[in-house]
C-alpha cells in the first residue's frame, strides 16, 4: 500500500512540474498573444509569470499592457508601478510614445478614482507615477495640486511649484500650483496673482501650440474652426471621425498619431487655463470684485461652452450686483442647456426604470446620455446633480421674485414661485425654499398660502430638532 501511495505521489509531483512553465517561456507566448490580439491567454500568461517573479519589470509591464487592452484600467494601473519605479524600465516605456500615453491614461484613471473615493493617500501613488511617466502633461500638476492640499502637503504642493518655476520662469503649470497653495493657505491676494499669471503664461503655450499644428496641416484660414472640431472628436472620443477629418476633409494622410497626440495635449493645456480662470473668477467673488468676476466667467464661458459653472456663477454675481435681469436671462439660459425633457415614449421607458420614488440616480441608456437625473413628478432630466439644482433654482427665484417687486409684475412672483417650488420637487426638506415661498406669495397678497408655508417649515424645523 505504501508503495502504491509513493508511485502516486511522485507520479502527481511529475504532473504539478511539468504544468509549471519556465518564466521566459511565459513571457514570450504572452507576448504571442498580445501580438495576435488573443488577449485572455495573454492574460493568463503573463499572470502566471508575475505570480513567479512578483517583482519584475518585464512581466508587470505587460500584464498591464494585457489589462489595458481588455479595458481594464485600473487593475492594469497597479501593475505599472513596478516598472515605472525601476528607472531605466522607465526610459524604456517613455521611448514608445504610445506606450507612454496609454500607461499615462491608466495610472490617471486609478489616481482620479482614488481621489472621487476621498483616498488621498492611494490617489498619491498613482499620481506621483504618472508625473515620473511624463512629466510634461498639465493634468498631472492639476491632480497632484488637489492630492497635496486633501493631504495638507503644503510643504510639498510648495517645492513642486517652485522647483518648476526654476526651471522656466514662464511656467503656467508652476505658477498653477503656486496659487493652489496659497489657495490652500487662504492667501487670496498671492493666490489670485499667481493663477492670473498662470493664465497668461497659459495663453501664451496655447498660441503657440496652436500655429504649431495649424503649420503642420497646412491651414491658414478657419485655423481656431478647424481646431476646435479636432478638440471636440478627441474629448467626446470619437476616432474614426478624427482620423476621417484629417484625411477626408484636411486631405492630411500620414502623421495622424503626432497630430492625436498635439490635439491632445492642447486639450490638457486647455483643460488647465479654464480651470483656472473658474479659480480666479472664485477668488474674486470671495473678495467681493463682482464686477471682475462677471468679466471672468464670460471669458471661461466664450473659451469652453460646455462649462456650466461659468453660467451659474454669472448669474450668482449678476444677483449680487442687483442686475436681477441679467441674472434671469442668465440661469434660464443655464437650465435650458442642463435640462432635457422627454418624448412620451422616452418617458414611457425611463419609469420601467425606476421605482415609485421621488428621484432616482439612473444607470440610463445611451439614448438619454449624458443626461443623469430624472425628477419623477416633473418629468425631466438633468445633467446637474440634485444639489447643483437647487442652488440654481434658490438664485432663479430669488431673481425673479426681486424683479416682481421692482417692474411690479404679477408674473414674475408665479415664475418665483415655480423656481421654488422646483426646489422642493428636488428636496423637500430645504427650510429656505419654505422661507421664500412664503415671502413670495406675502408679496404677492395672498397671505393664506404664505401662512401655509411658514407652519410648513416650522414643522419642518421641530422635526430636526
Amino acid at each position: 500500500m505504501r508503495k502504491i501511495f509513493l508511485i502516486f505521489f511522485l507520479s502527481l509531483s511529475f504532473s504539478l512540474i511539468a504544468q509549471t512553465k519556465p518564466f521566459d517561456v511565459l513571457i514570450r507566448s504572452g507576448k504571442i498573444y498580445l501580438q495576435n490580439r488573443q488577449y485572455e491567454k495573454a492574460k493568463e500568461m503573463f499572470s502566471q509569470a508575475v505570480a513567479q517573479r512578483p517583482n519584475d519589470p518585464d512581466a508587470n509591464f505587460y500584464l498591464a499592457i494585457t489589462l489595458i487592452s481588455l479595458g481594464d484600467y485600473l487593475q492594469a494601473a497597479s501593475y505599472l508601478l513596478i516598472p515605472i519605479a525601476d528607472e531605466e524600465y522607465l526610459k524604456k516605456i517613455q521611448k514608445d510614445e504610445n506606450y507612454k500615453l496609454t500607461c499615462w491614461s491608466s495610472l490617471m484613471e486609478a489616481a482620479q478614482s482614488y481621489l472621487s473615493k476621498n483616498l488621498s493617500d492611494s490617489a498619491l501613488i498613482y499620481g506621483r507615477a504618472a508625473l515620473a511617466l511624463d512629466p510634461e502633461r498639465p493634468f498631472n500638476y492639476t491632480l497632484l495640486s488637489q492630492i497635496y492640499a486633501n493631504l495638507k502637503m503644503y510643504d510639498s504642493l510648495y517645492s513642486l511649484a517652485q522647483n518648476m518655476i526654476s526651471k522656466d520662469s514662464l511656467s503656467p503649470q508652476g505658477y498653477s500650483l503656486l496659487g493652489s497653495y496659497y489657495l490652500a493657505k487662504e492667501d487670496y491676494d498671492n493666490a489670485l496673482t499667481a493663477f492670473e499669471k498662470s493664465i497668461k503664461n497659459y495663453e501664451k503655450r496655447i498660441f503657440e501650440e496652436k500655429n504649431k499644428l495649424a503649420e503642420i496641416l497646412k491651414i491658414k484660414e478657419e485655423k481656431e474652426k478647424v481646431i476646435k472640431r479636432l478638440l471636440n472628436y478627441q474629448s467626446e472620443k470619437k476616432v474614426k471621425e478624427f482620423e476621417n477629418y484629417l484625411k477626408d476633409t484636411l486631405k492630411f494622410k500620414s502623421g495622424i498619431e503626432k497630430v492625436a497626440q498635439m490635439i491632445l495635449e492642447l486639450n490638457s493645456l486647455n483643460q488647465e487655463y479654464t480651470q483656472n480662470l473658474l479659480r480666479v473668477g472664485l477668488i474674486q467673488m470671495q473678495k467681493k470684485k463682482e464686477k471682475e468676476a462677471i468679466i471672468t466667467f464670460k471669458k471661461l464661458f466664450s473659451e469652453d461652452e460646455k462649462n456650466y459653472d461659468a453660467l451659474f456663477y454669472l448669474g450668482v454675481n449678476y444677483y449680487n450686483l442687483s442686475l436681477y435681469d441679467s441674472c434671469r436671462i442668465t440661469l434660464e439660459n443655464l437650465l435650458s442647456f442642463v435640462i432635457k425633457k422627454p418624448n412620451d415614449e422616452e418617458l414611457k421607458k425611463i419609469k420601467e426604470l425606476i421605482g415609485d420614488t421621488t428621484l432616482n440616480f439612473l444607470e440610463l441608456p445611451p439614448t438619454f446620455s449624458p443626461y443623469s437625473f430624472y425628477l419623477l413628478k416633473d418629468n425631466f432630466l438633468s445633467l446637474f446633480s440634485p444639489e447643483r439644482l437647487e442652488n440654481v433654482y434658490m438664485v432663479l427665484g430669488g431673481a425673479y421674485a426681486q424683479l416682481a417687486k421692482i417692474e411690479n409684475k404679477i408674473a414674475y412672483y408665479d415664475s418665483a414661485i415655480k423656481a421654488f417650488e422646483k426646489i422642493l420637487l428636488i428636496n423637500p426638506k430645504n427650510l429656505d425654499a419654505y422661507q421664500n415661498l412664503a415671502v413670495v406669495y406675502r408679496d404677492k397678497g395672498d397671505k393664506e398660502t404664505a401662512r401655509k408655508y411658514l407652519e410648513m417649515k416650522m414643522k419642518l424645523e421641530k422635526e430636526r430638532k
